[in-house]
């Protein structure tokens, strides 16, 4: 099969479009064919540049934590697992299965490549509706978004929501989970066109933080009451500050991201004050995966897909994103060649 091989850290040049075996699915396993598995900036470029060698990266790896595609072959069948029928759409979680160590794409191969294996408790049923680049794009971000939004922050109808980086993947899904909560959302970004996008999706109101003070405009927006609840998952310097200030008594900030820090001053006074909680977490539950899969699949979230590249130009992929102006997702086909 044809496989984006990193046998090294560094730049994007160090990714290796080539020839290698085509893996086999082991007891409880399942072969994929990939569709779709998105760029991210920590977990796939930051893998690659090795600034994340906390995750204990291997090498020689295949990047690719989310991959979408066609079931087309099956291993061993282990008692109490269900094996996807052969033909199923399905999206892959990159947590480890029963008897599996790592996670997919950065400890063990992954799927940037044109067949993946996946342990088949780890694959989950796409809708019709929803297409193969979209899946992966929401297994990537929402099942997160909803255990932060739901699971931690305790979002409820009515609350005042700020979702810093509207426009972000994280950002994007945050404003729609958060507006079916019942919430009145305010997206916030660095730009205009950044903060139309959290405004397209359903934000009621939106702050660019680029040329507006956060804190000010929050404050008049809410009629001094502050916000709820903090979506927060860039941990810039600069805006981190900005949310909080403009938080209400006994809110929440919750995150799961620190690509713009990860350094923030925090302000004690405010927190004890306050009554604030912070609360972090990458994680989400096999619960949060199902809602987030079932409310795309009925169109209830909708994903922003920047571009779609071929696997054979996953280097151009990686530029795209560390230059730093990409609003939406960037997809990486492998059956586009």
């Amino acid at each position: 099969m044809k496989a984006a091989i990193l046998h090294e850290f560094g730049p994007p040049e160090v990714l290796k479009y080539e020839d290698v075996e085509t893996p086999k699915p082991g007891r409880g396993q399942v072969l994929v064919k990939v569709h779709a598995t998105t760029v991210n900036r920590v977990l796939n470029c930051g893998v690659r540049a090795g600034t994340q060698m906390q995750r204990n990266p291997i090498l020689p790896l295949i990047l690719g934590v989310d991959p979408s595609g066609e079931v087309v072959a099956h291993g061993e069948p282990v008692e109490g697992v269900t094996m996807p029928p052969i033909g199923a759409r399905v999206s892959v979680l990159s947590r480890p299965g029963p008897g599996e160590r790592g996670m997919l794409g950065v400890n063990r191969w992954g799927g940037d490549a044109e067949f993946v294996v996946a342990h088949a408790n780890m694959c989950f049923p796409i809708a019709d509706q929803l297409d193969y680049h979209e899946a992966s794009v929401v297994i990537r971000h929402c099942p997160t978004a909803f255990h932060l939004m739901y699971t931690m922050g305790k979002v409820t109808a009515g609350d005042w929501v700020l979702v810093m980086g509207c426009s972000g993947g994280l950002g994007t899904i945050g404003v729609q989970i958060a507006k079916m909560a019942g919430a009145k959302v305010i997206g916030a970004a660095g730009s205009a066109d950044r903060a139309q996008i959290g405004k397209d999706l359903g934000a009621d109101y939106v702050v660019n933080y680029g040329e507006q003070d956060l804190t000010k405009e929050i404050m008049e927006i809410t009629g001094g009451h502050g916000v709820d609840l903090v979506y927060d998952n860039i941990a810039n310097p600069k805006t981190f500050p900005k949310a909080l200030a403009a938080m209400a008594h006994d809110s929440r900030l919750v995150t799961a991201g620190a690509h713009g820090g990860p350094v923030v001053p925090l302000d004690c006074f405010k927190l004890y004050d306050s009554k604030i909680t912070i609360m972090g977490s990458a994680g989400s539950t096999m619960e949060n995966v199902r809602q987030a899969l079932d409310a795309a699949g009925k169109g209830k979230i909708k994903v922003n897909i920047e571009k779609v590249f071929p696997l054979s130009q996953i280097r151009e992929a990686h530029r795209l994103i560390e230059a730093g102006s990409v609003p939406g997702k960037v997809i990486l086909d492998p059956t586009l060649g």
